[in-house]
C-alpha cells in the first residue's frame, strides 16, 4: 500500500463507517490500520485488548501520545501557539516545495515533520481545548497538501483530527465556508465519519454541486455518487 496510490483521508472514512476500524484486521494492511485507529478513536481504552497489546509492540510512542492527551499540559498558551504555528508551517512549506518537483526536499520535509509529530499533535490538541476557534486550527484543517505524503501519512491524520474539531465547533456550515479548499475525498471522509444523517448528506450534496476546486484523487462525481448511495439507504 503506497502513499502515492491512496488518499488516507478517503480510505479511513470508508473503513470507519464500514466497521472495520472497530474489528480485528489481518493481512498486510493491519499495521497501517492500527496506526490510523490509534489516531482516530476518541477513547483508546475502547479498543479491543488485542489491539492495545499489538500497539504496545508496534507503536508504543504513538500509544503513549494518545495517553498523554489526558494529562495536564505543561506548556504555556504562548508555547502552544508557537508549536502549533510550526506545524502549520509544514503544510505551507510542503505546498511551496511541491511546485519545485523536488522529491528529495519533500521527503526531508516529511521526515522533519515526523520527528516533531508528537509535539505538534499535543500542542494542537491543547490549542483546540483552550482556544477552539483559533485560526491555526482552521488553517491546517483546510490545507491542501502540496504532495501526497508517504505512509503512514501522519499529517493527514492530524488534518482529519482538526477538521473534525472545526466541524464540531462551527457546525456543518464550516464545510460551506471553506468548500473550495476541501478536497472531495475530505468531504467523503466527513460524510463517513461525522456528518452522516440524511439532512447532512443532502446538504453536502448541495454543496458539492457548487464545488469548483482541484481534484486530487477522488473526483467530485465519485463523492457525489458515494453520498447519493448513502442517502438512498435512508429511503
Amino acid at each position: 500500500m503506497c502513499g502515492y496510490c491512496i488518499e488516507a483521508n478517503f480510505v479511513i472514512g470508508r473503513l470507519w463507517r464500514s466497521g472495520v476500524l472497530t474489528t480485528e484486521v489481518c493481512g498486510e494492511e493491519a499495521d497501517w490500520l492500527l496506526l490510523q485507529i490509534l489516531l482516530e478513536v476518541a477513547d483508546i481504552q475502547s479498543l479491543n485488548p488485542s489491539w492495545l497489546e499489538q500497539a504496545e509492540k508496534l507503536c508504543p510512542e504513538l500509544l503513549q501520545l494518545r495517553q498523554q492527551e489526558a494529562k495536564p499540559c505543561a506548556l504555556t498558551l504562548a508555547d502552544i501557539i508557537a508549536v502549533s504555528n510550526a506545524a502549520a508551517g509544514y503544510f505551507i512549506a510542503a505546498d511551496q516545495t511541491a511546485t519545485e518537483l523536488d522529491i528529495e526536499v519533500q521527503h526531508a520535509l516529511q521526515e522533519a515533520f515526523y520527528r516533531d509529530f508528537n509535539r505538534f499533535w499535543l500542542a494542537l490538541h491543547h490549542l483546540a481545548e483552550q482556544q477552539p476557534g483559533h485560526k491555526i486550527l482552521v488553517d491546517i484543517a483546510v490545507a491542501v497538501p502540496g504532495f501526497v505524503p508517504d505512509l503512514p501519512a501522519y499529517e493527514l491524520a492530524l488534518q482529519r483530527k482538526l477538521l473534525r474539531h472545526c466541524v464540531s465547533y462551527y457546525g456543518i456550515e464550516f464545510v460551506a465556508a471553506y468548500l473550495q479548499q476541501l478536497r472531495p475525498e475530505l468531504i467523503a471522509y466527513l460524510a463517513d465519519r461525522l456528518l452522516y444523517q440524511a439532512d447532512e448528506l443532502q446538504y453536502l450534496l448541495q454543496l458539492l454541486s457548487q464545488w469548483q476546486g482541484e481534484e486530487v484523487l477522488a473526483s467530485r462525481q465519485d463523492v457525489i455518487d458515494h453520498l447519493g448511495g448513502k442517502l438512498a439507504a435512508f429511503s
